[in-house]
């Protein structure tokens, strides 16, 4: 007895009581998927011809009723088995009509071949990288060649040449390395890769954008190994990589070095580290506060690296310092058109980026974040530390996720109020606040705010033109110092900025920079070097010497390097 589903598809009852499935393919001809006396007692016997070790993977091309998974299922119990299905209406007769197996098993239906293939790709290397064998139910294969052939051709090659061999390959053999370098957009991207080409290193780059998960790098990341052979991956902030360690598994399976440089609090980057420790990944950190953290999460090889600058793009511009205005940028924008400041500050206030992550902590958690966030602002300590003050049962209740959301919260309005705070000082002279709209609205029109300024072409020039420039440290550094610590120097220009504990190593604090200490200090220093520019000229010049000697990407790269090389060779 035939049951007609509808044009392309149709049951037909076979000898014993079970259904078989006929389907119209691609070419017009209606083949029979299953037998038509015994389906069971065929997909037995097509499974003890299949050539099988039960390990790994198991990609089957061809659900039609599931007589064949089912067998497959129950002789490799201990496989992981995947099945690609191309058509969904074949899914929903297996589901009422077929022999339909629920459990150990991998559905992958109505996805275009791509996906499919980054799909099992992910499941390969969840674990370390897992062979992959193939079953092909033929007449579906054949009914839909378009669909299942690439696929077909896809994974038996990877099984052919053993792809994942490949992979693997010796490193650091030579002075010169190949450094592949993940490019998620971030604004330390463009200094990594011209350090490393000036210190005659090869790169590539992998682009990420952000939500891409780690199956999604694969295939790119895959050719740019098999074709660069590169000696390690560098990244920054350990962009690329995912929470579930898909990309973290892979690297580790084909023994390849990582490089993860983090020059943002890594706390609240990478959360829940586990997934992601891997004896090939080598933390660099910008702030030593963060190194047991890291160590405690089981990362072996935890490296101080501090930020640097780019000589090239921070430099001294000595038409604009001693003309009175400077021209405008190339921006578009209004640019820097103003007389020479006596005092520049430029910096977020964070104020829209304050409210978005105490939005996302519970409302009944607002008024602590503002309690924490006034404390933090006033005090120099970490984050832990003003928290251990405060009402830690009350912390407990929280989530994981929730308790990150939390602290981040509490990091943004804490540095938003300091940041306020330090401007309110510099009230008496004659300032210039380069930043986002927020200032306006927490410091009224009392200031001379300023928009955004490009960081490789108007800021350069802005540094240049100001008597001092002023910094105040994003309270998520608890030792470390920012950018505009080495790029102010690097520009022959005068630097005034609170006082971090990593200072005391990089410059001599009073002759290469001057430090606050507390903000009630600020308005005496910069009356005492805006009264005295032959003290000002002295400390600019002392502080680019240092920059130039010990302080450059290029320096920084040339450290991370050589700590690779050391691990690794």
């Amino acid at each position: 007895m035939n049951e007609c589903v509808n044009d392309r598809y149709s049951l037909a009852e076979s000898k014993n009581g079970s259904y078989s499935l006929r389907v119209t393919g691609e070419d017009g001809s209606v083949k029979t998927v299953h037998s038509l006396y015994d389906p069971e007692a065929e997909a037995r016997a097509i499974v003890n011809d299949f050539q099988y070790d039960g390990k790994g993977l198991l990609v089957v091309l061809g659900l039609g009723l599931g007589y064949h998974v089912a067998e497959l299922n129950k002789r490799f119990s201990e496989a992981e088995i995947i099945v690609v299905e191309a058509e969904p209406d074949i899914y929903s007769l297996a589901r009422e009509h077929g022999f339909f197996p629920e459990n150990n098993v991998t559905l992958i239906v109505g996805r275009r071949r791509e996906a499919v293939l980054k799909e099992i790709s992910g499941y390969q290397i969840r674990d370390g990288i897992k062979p992959v064998s193939v079953f092909t139910l033929s007449p579906v294969v054949s009914a839909f060649p378009s669909y299942y052939q690439p696929l077909l051709s896809s994974l038996k090659k990877t099984v052919s040449v053993r792809l994942w061999d490949r992979l693997k390959y010796p490193k650091f053999r030579e002075n010169t390395n190949r450094v592949l370098l993940i490019d998620s957009g971030y604004f330390l991207i463009k200094e990594v890769e011209k350090a490393l080409t000036l210190l005659n290193h090869e790169v590539t780059k992998v682009s990420v954008t952000k939500g891409d998960k780690g199956e999604t790098l694969l295939p790119s990341l895959i050719d740019a190994v098999l074709n660069f052979k590169p000696d390690f991956i560098l990244t920054i902030n350990h962009l690329g990589f995912d929470e579930d360690g898909v990309l973290a598994s892979f690297f580790r399976s084909i023994e390849m070095p990582v490089a993860s440089w983090y020059v943002d609090s890594p706390r609240l980057i990478i959360k829940e580290f586990k997934k992601n420790v891997s004896p090939y990944v080598s933390i660099f950190l910008w702030d030593r506060e963060y190194m047991e953290q890291i160590r405690s999460a089981g990362f072996d090889t935890v490296v101080y690296l501090p930020l640097g600058t780019d000589t090239d793009i921070f430099r001294p511009m000595k038409k604009i310092r001693n003309q009175e205005s400077a021209v405008s940028g190339k921006s578009g924008k209004a640019g820097i058109t103003d007389c020479i400041c006596d005092v520049g500050f430029v910096g977020n206030s964070l104020y829209d980026s304050a409210r978005e992550k105490l939005n996302k902590v519970p409302e009944s958690f607002h008024s602590l974040v503002e309690e924490i966030a006034c404390r933090l602002s006033s005090v120099r300590a970490s984050l832990a530390e003003v928290i251990k003050d405060t009402e830690v049962d009350t912390l407990k209740v929280l989530m994981p996720q929730q308790r990150l959301d939390l602290e981040a919260a509490v990091l943004w309005k804490a540095t938003l109020l300091y940041r306020l705070s330090c401007v309110k000082e510099l009230r008496q002279f004659n300032v210039r606040v380069h930043g986002d709209k927020g200032w306006n609205r927490i410091l009224g029109g009392r200031h001379n705010i300023k928009p955004p300024l490009n960081y490789y072409r108007e800021l350069p020039v802005f540094y240049n033109t100001c008597r001092i420039n002023f910094n105040a440290t994003h309270l998520q550094m608890k030792e470390a110092v920012n950018q505009r610590v080495f790029d102010v120097p690097a520009c022959g220009a005068f630097m005034l900025t609170d006082y971090q504990k990593s200072i005391d190593e990089l410059f001599d604090a009073g002759k290469e920079i001057v430090i606050f200490r507390e903000r009630e200090e600020i308005p005496g220093l910069v009356k005492y070097y805006l009264n005295n520019p032959e003290k000002r000229e002295a400390v600019s010049r002392k502080g680019m010497e240092r920059v130039l000697k010990q302080h450059t990407y290029k320096h920084r790269i040339a450290a991370l390097i050589d700590a690779m090389k050391e691990k690794y060779n």
